[in-house]
């Protein structure tokens, strides 16, 4: 996957020519442009709607997912078949394309499809956890298993040293480039079969894609529908214990510790390690929990979780803090009591 910069281009201005002089109108009838926000009577704004589904794309669904992969998609044009799957190094002339500009095409559609049917099967998942889902889908390593599934390896026209297509005199190149070539056959590929097909390529690719994809994300896709997913604008593990066991003069603090090389079993990419500690109840730097993830705050998350795992312990505080509650006001209500005593 390479990476790519975007620039925006400058408008050219705008001229503009002279014109007759318009002539005095009766003033046309004022209309009141309709408000951009909807006003609700009682609640006041209504929230703005989430970003639209793309209705060329349909979520994954757990009922969708099969385990046989679906069958290659044509590419409709021979010489953009015959241009993926050839090295620059093994053309005949150099004007002959290449794999090189459809990997480069392939790579960007990979990235709008995937982004899309992510989108619409995790709605509310936050943009950091899509990117990690969806480097799940377009790295290489993943990508270079549907080529040789489907024996593009074999097809493809690349220099011995790769090794591809069980070439003779073995191969020379590291197991990082081979399967970077892998998956930028596969890119290429991609990109063969939307350029050849300009009114239903890419919406074939997309259907194809999806199937490949959705064992990948199967078992995220199946925590989404069941609600096994910790969602943090339903559910704050931190707000809850704060509401258990917080209380003035009590701090609960999350820090971050070391996470000894730990990595995520599905996007490989190495963990953030996040501790629960509690100052206060007589008690100083005592670890609640412990949480690991790919991004600092779902860690935390997950240390509160941890914390509120132990009942036995969050029980003995959450007493501590009734009690405390329990004092502070019988303490308000005395003094009350006592105002209205000498008022009287």
């Amino acid at each position: 996957m390479r990476k790519r910069t975007h620039s925006e281009s400058a408008q050219p201005p705008t001229i503009q020519t002279p014109t007759e002089p318009t002539p005095k109108r009766s003033k046309p009838t004022t209309t009141t442009p309709a408000p951009a926000t909807t006003l609700s009577q009682s609640t006041g704004p209504v929230p703005s709607p989430q970003i639209p589904a793309w209705t060329g794309f349909t979520k994954w669904t757990s009922e969708s997912i099969t385990r046989t992969r679906p069958p290659l998609p044509a590419v409709l044009d021979p010489a953009l078949e015959t241009a993926a799957l050839t090295h620059s190094g093994m053309r005949k002339n150099l004007s002959d394309p290449s794999y090189e500009r459809l990997e480069w095409l392939g790579d960007v559609y990979l990235e709008l499809i995937s982004s899309e049917l992510i989108a619409q099967t995790f709605p509310t998942l936050d943009p950091g956890r899509c990117s990690h889902y969806r480097e799940m889908l377009v790295r290489n390593s993943t990508l270079g298993q549907f080529s040789v599934h489907y024996g593009l390896d074999r097809r493809a026209n690349f220099p011995a040293e790769f090794g591809l297509g069980g070439r003779p005199n073995g191969t020379k190149a590291s197991d990082k480039q081979r399967a970077k070539a892998l998956g930028d056959i596969f890119e290429a590929y991609v990109g063969a079969i939307i350029r050849s097909d300009p009114a239903n390529g890419l919406g074939r690719a997309a259907e194809w894609l999806k199937a490949l994809w959705g064992p990948v994300l199967e078992r995220h896709i199946r925590d989404e529908e069941t609600g096994a997913r910790v969602n943090d604008r339903a559910l704050n593990p931190k707000t809850q214990l704060e509401q258990l066991i917080g209380a003035p003069g009590v701090k609960l603090e999350y820090r971050d510790l070391p996470s000894n090389g730990k990595k995520d079993r599905d996007t490989k990419q190495e963990l953030f390690s996040v501790g629960c500690f509690l100052n206060g109840w007589g008690e100083t730097g005592l670890q609640l929990g412990y949480g690991s993830a790919l991004g600092k705050k779902e860690a935390g998350q997950k240390a509160a979780v941890q914390a509120m795992e132990n009942k036995k312990l969050i029980k003995k505080f959450a007493d501590k803090k009734k009690a405390l509650m329990a004092a502070r006001a019988s303490l308000a209500e005395q003094e009350k009591e006592q105002a209205e005593k000498g008022e009287a």
